[in-house]
């Protein structure tokens, strides 16, 4: 499959992206028939198109928009957050293009923590319904995590009940390493596959907090002000413009105008040539 990496706000089908002041707003509103095999992309599951524009609005946030302080990524779905990966994509996936999906999926949310850790760019998750695999690892990328509290609304890693296998998107790592859940606790939560809502959720370190739906957006907007007096990034000023780039493909090679790339499929090895400027 030939996928271009290419894109642009205004070309997004599955993101819709604001900019108020120091405060954006990244709306996860997946277009079922949008994912880029034979798959639907129901309730904001995910394939590799939709991590793509993903990642170029955090890049766009970070360098080209020097006055956003924080970031809420949230859904224009009702009652649904995110439900991971799309399992049928999954399924129509060769192993070598699931190792790639995962990868690039978890770099865009490393991406996210970098920003927020070298660019005091804050990042908020606000859950308004189900957050499942792949999309509860996406609110874990994230600096702080609201749940809204509405009986029904939950958190859940349920690969291995389910699938039989780990997340693949840096889920238990983060558990730990990020949010210190006890190790006990990650256990037990990565075998309930309905998930872990409400109040035990925050016990447990999977959120911050819980918002009753009646003050989930006001509450969220609280957040956003409160966190974003936490960065230092300036006001004002210029950002970095992310221009296309342009690119020519052969069988052979992939030109930009300061690097090229040869390729040996017989031996498969890709050969890097940088270009300095003149």
């Amino acid at each position: 499959m030939n996928v271009d990496f290419r894109t642009h706000p205004d070309r997004y089908r599955h993101w819709h992206l604001t900019v108020t002041g120091e405060v954006a707003r990244l709306g996860m509103d997946v277009d079922e028939a949008g994912g880029l095999g034979p798959w639907e992309l129901k309730m904001n599951s995910y394939d590799l198109g939709v991590d793509i524009e993903l990642y170029d609005a955090v890049q766009r946030l970070r360098f080209e928009h020097p006055e956003v302080k924080v970031v809420v990524i949230e859904s224009l779905k009702e009652r649904i957050f995110c439900a991971g990966a799309n399992i049928k994509m999954l399924g129509c996936s060769t192993h070598p293009e699931k190792v790639n999906f995962c990868k690039f999926t978890n770099e865009t949310r490393n991406g996210i923590e970098d920003a927020s850790d070298n660019s005091q760019q804050r990042y908020l998750a606000a859950i308004n319904g189900s957050a499942a695999g792949g999309g509860y690892e996406l609110a874990l990328a994230a600096d702080h995590i609201i749940l809204v509290d509405d009986g029904t609304a939950s958190v859940a890693l349920p690969e291995v009940p389910l699938l039989a296998v780990l997340p693949g998107t840096g889920g238990l790592t983060r558990l730990l390493d990020k949010r210190f859940v006890r190790r006990d606790l990650a256990d037990v939560f990565s075998t309930v596959e309905e998930g872990i809502k409400g109040r035990k959720a925050v016990e447990w370190r999977l959120v911050d907090e819980t918002i009753p739906t009646s003050r989930f957006a006001a509450g969220v907007d609280e957040r956003l002000a409160e966190m974003a007096m936490t960065s230092d990034r300036p006001s004002e000023g210029p950002g970095i413009e992310l221009t296309p780039l342009k690119r020519e493909i052969t069988d052979t090679t992939i030109r930009y105008p300061s690097l090229e790339i040869e390729l040996d499929r017989d031996l498969a090895t890709a050969t890097i040539v940088i270009h300095g400027p003149t």
